[in-house]
């Protein structure tokens, strides 16, 4: 099951209230630690379960006795420990006396991580009435037990740390079995933010991020030098050597909007990245849409210290083709409804996607959480149009994702994290085990979204993978997606207010953030002028290439060489 999963912007404390901290709040200091001792999940038979499960600073500090208070910062720092109690099936999977981090690893490899995780809290302040830290929810089935339940961490208006398990349903009740923490705390630390880590991308004729970026990174799904691919909807963690590689770079290209006959993002003449759609057109095999898609490596740490991270913000300039809009799938049967799959959070391509751009019964709309279309809400976007599409997600301290259209606020929808495990000065799995170094060349430095750990690890429940990376244009479930025209991708490590997406505005082909002036004769993107972006420009001169098209009246003649050597002579700003 999948777990559902700007640096400080002002003191708090002024003279009006710096005492108020040390009145109201008690003695306030730097962390909190709450006594998480005796929250258990127990469900009668085919009945009522625990009520929620509450514990905070207040009332449940640890040691016992004095209740403790936070103080207001930019960042907070959670971590969840505890023994657990098992009984029941629940004891037959997870061995009674076994950590909270062993209870949860047995649950879903590598699902600790949740246990320990950082938090940004913009407004530098203590919320009215509680800013969420934290929060999961836990929803599916292991060793065939259905079990549901949501566990929270926050910090109250007055500095009280909180811990809250809810929302509890297991349906076979106690046949199920129950567990119970015997020991365990949840404590919250003050952190001052790293600084937002942004990456832009032009696909001016690769997946290489522009200049100026931070460390992430973007790779065909199938890249060759990933495989095997691990298995389909029932195989989901078996390699299977029988998938094809290499079929999403096949299957997408790069093109100029001349070549491709429509006008250009903000009218001006772009190359874009021609996407692939979310399944393998010559086998058409469900178990083959597993590795199609581009697989993005946030690889924000160590800046970031967390393994994973619910505030980001990504921005999309694309055109969506009308055969693309009303295509059918399979043919000539069912409108396809599912134009575009934008992101499956997940790490790797393991389900539905989670983020579309559907249309409905002539009705455009963007949802998160593909199971639930009630959530959707309508966007303005139509078919042969370049769109400028913003997505804020807090998940973290509200839960929801802000849309934004050409700067323009749309609506919430909801709102998930993102893995970001792997730091490629140490890479690990899940499981804490090593990177063969000769692994991690082969791959180009880039976390594999397959690659897995032999599961020998001292305290390994079984092999674990790298958890660094999302997909964009995949979808296992139903390989909804169809081909689209993406001239700029951003990403950034934080929720952007409505003020800083207003201000990017709409589509343009010079990008999004990462602007910056280019330089029309450095043919080969090195930054350089020199004799090999002459080579490279007479080299696509020969072949014709609607790159050498200077002048960009379709023919390739005299006026294109003097255009570029004019270029060339001008040099580089």
């Amino acid at each position: 099951m999948k777990m559902e999963g700007m640096g400080m912007r002002g003191a708090w404390c002024v003279a009006a209230t710096c005492g108020l901290a040390g009145s109201v709040f008690g003695q306030a200091d730097n962390d909190v630690v709450v006594d998480a001792a005796g929250v258990s999940l127990r469900c009668q038979l085919f009945g009522p379960c625990f009520p929620d499960q509450y514990r905070d600073s207040l009332a449940n500090p640890l040691p016992a006795g004095t209740p403790q208070y936070i103080l207001p910062a930019s960042g907070y720092r959670y971590d969840i420990t505890g023994v657990v109690a098992t009984g029941g099936l629940l004891g037959s999977f997870i061995p009674n006396g076994s950590t909270l981090d062993e209870a949860l690893d047995a649950i879903l490899p590598g699902g600790s991580r949740v246990l320990h995780g950082y938090s940004r809290n913009d407004s530098g302040g203590l919320p009215d009435p509680v800013n969420q830290v934290f929060m999961q929810r836990y929803q599916g089935e292991f060793g065939g037990i259905e079990m549901g339940l949501s566990m929270s961490v926050a910090v109250s208006n007055t500095g009280i740390g909180q811990f809250r398990v809810y929302d509890i349903d297991i349906p076979l009740g106690i046949l199920a079995g129950w567990m119970e923490l015997t020991a365990g705390s949840a404590t919250i630390t003050t952190w001052v933010p790293s600084a937002p880590q942004e990456s832009e991308w032009h696909f001016d004729g690769s997946l290489d991020a522009a200049t100026g970026s931070a460390g992430a990174m973007i790779a065909y799904l199938d890249e060759v030098a990933f495989a095997p691919i691990l298995g389909g909807m029932d195989h989901l963690d078996t390699p299977d050597p029988s998938t094809p590689v290499g079929v999403t770079a096949a299957q997408s290209s790069f093109a100029t909007t001349t070549a491709l006959g429509i006008p250009g993002p903000g009218g001006q003449v772009d190359t874009v990245y021609v996407t692939s759609p979310a399944r393998n057109l010559s086998t058409g095999l469900a178990k083959d849409r597993r590795g199609i898609g581009l697989s993005v490596a946030p690889t924000l740490r160590p800046e970031f210290p967390g393994e994973f991270f619910g505030q980001w913000t990504m921005i999309w300039d694309m055109y969506i083709p009308a055969s693309s809009w009303y295509a059918d799938y399979p043919a000539n049967t069912v409108v396809r409804e599912f134009p575009v799959a934008l992101l499956e959070d997940s790490a790797n391509n393991n389900s539905s996607a989670d983020l579309f751009i559907r249309n409905a019964g002539g009705v455009t709309r963007i949802g998160y959480n593909s199971d639930d279309f009630s959530q959707y809400i309508p966007i303005g976007i139509g078919p042969n149009q370049w769109f400028r599409l913003a997505v804020a997600c807090d998940y973290f301290t509200a839960g929801a994702s802000r849309v934004y259209l050409n700067g323009v606020y749309v609506g919430n929808i909801e709102a998930d994290w993102l893995y970001c495990a792997v730091d490629p000065n140490h890479p690990e799995y899940g499981d804490g085990e090593d990177v063969e170094a000769s692994d991690w060349t082969s791959w180009g430095g880039f976390p594999n979204p397959w690659a897995q750990s032999s599961g020998k690890e001292p305290g390994s429940t079984g092999p674990a993978p790298l958890s660094s990376t999302f997909s964009m244009f995949a979808d296992l479930a139903g390989g909804r997606s169809e081909v689209a025209y993406l001239a700029n991708y951003y990403f950034v490590d934080t929720a952007l207010t409505g003020a800083e997406i207003a201000a990017l505005g709409g589509p343009s082909a010079a990008g999004i953030v990462m602007v910056g002036a280019e330089c029309a004769a450095d043919m080969n993107a090195d930054g350089v002028l020199n004799f090999f972006d002459v080579q490279q420009f007479l080299a696509l001169f020969s072949a014709q290439d609607e790159r050498a098209d200077f002048v960009d009246d379709g023919q390739f003649d005299f006026f294109d060489v003097q255009a570029f050597l004019g270029a060339f002579s001008a040099g580089c700003p």
